[in-house]
């Protein structure tokens, strides 16, 4: 599923946590609210959701999400 499918219910104020899976390791995209989440990121699929981290006390929660590493553009020439 991607990840725009993945995230349409959470409410826009809530915070995204988004590591990418490469090999082994995963690599630390970052962490944003869903409001600002724009790009090609949303069209990854999502690999991995983990529940949701509970900071009522802050007022927010924060989604963990692993998604398919970027993929690499081949170029052609003429």
């Amino acid at each position: 599923m991607k990840l725009y499918e993945t995230i349409k219910n959470i409410p826009d104020s809530e915070w995204l946590d988004i590591s990418e899976v490469k090999r082994d390791e995963p690599l630390h995209i970052g962490r944003i609210t869903k409001e600002l989440l724009k790009g090609e990121i949303l069209e990854r699929e999502v690999i991995k959701h983990l529940s949701a981290v509970d900071s009522s006390e802050r007022g927010y929660n924060i989604y963990h999400f692993y998604v398919e590493a970027r993929k690499k553009e081949v170029y052609k020439f003429d």
